[in-house]
């Protein structure tokens, strides 16, 4: 009968990275502006309130086109005002506000690629945890004289091989995904500033 333990440390990482792509799909460029537009603060009876407070923040398909649907109309005026003092021009339709946001610098590039490697950074955990979950299992397996040493050996051996080969998946993923949002030109940059130290 083969050991188990590295079996199931193997399904744990590939459940992880299959989560991962999952996650990662939802990360785009188009979140740097978005950032921007949710951390504006409007004054309503003299109280502040945050944007999602007063309203629904939307993408759309068009990547430079926001749209906010305000819960109450008599705000729409308030939250203009404060859109105009990001800079972005705006179009009000109905309970609707369409924000059109500029392509983002850099720096706001810079902060959706912090926010990705916290996420491949917690899926990195998912796999350490599984390995190591795999070889103490075995390893009081052993001292308990459930298996053989060498069984315990090979299966924590095995769990190497998972986790680099799972652990390298994951960080080819970051980087493609780098890739995208940062765009070809600032991609060399972050190589250079980032990855060259």
């Amino acid at each position: 009968m083969a050991e188990q333990y590295s079996i199931q440390a193997e399904n744990l990482m590939k459940t992880a990275v299959e989560e991962y792509v999952e996650i990662i799909k939802e990360v785009k460029a188009t979140d740097a502006n978005l950032t921007i537009i949710r951390n504006l603060r409007i004054s309503i009876n003299g109280k502040p309130r945050r944007l999602v407070d007063v309203a629904d923040l939307r993408k759309t398909d068009n990547q430079h086109v926001i749209e906010l649907l305000v819960f109450n109309t008599d705000h729409i005026e308030l939250i203009t005002e404060q859109v105009e003092e990001t800079g972005f021009s705006h179009e009000v339709e109905g309970q609707f506000i369409k924000i059109t946001v500029p392509d983002p610098s850099y720096k706001q590039l810079m902060e959706v690629v912090d926010d990705l490697n916290r996420k491949k950074n917690s899926t990195m955990g998912r796999l350490t945890k599984a390995k190591s979950e795999a070889t103490t299992r075995a390893r009081t397996a052993v001292e308990n004289e459930f298996i053989a040493q060498n069984v315990a050996s090979a299966a924590s051996r095995k769990c190497d091989e998972h986790y680099d080969k799972y652990g390298s998946e994951v960080a080819d993923l970051t980087m493609e995904k780098i890739k995208s949002i940062l765009g070809s030109e600032y991609f060399e940059k972050y190589k250079k500033e980032e990855l060259d130290f």
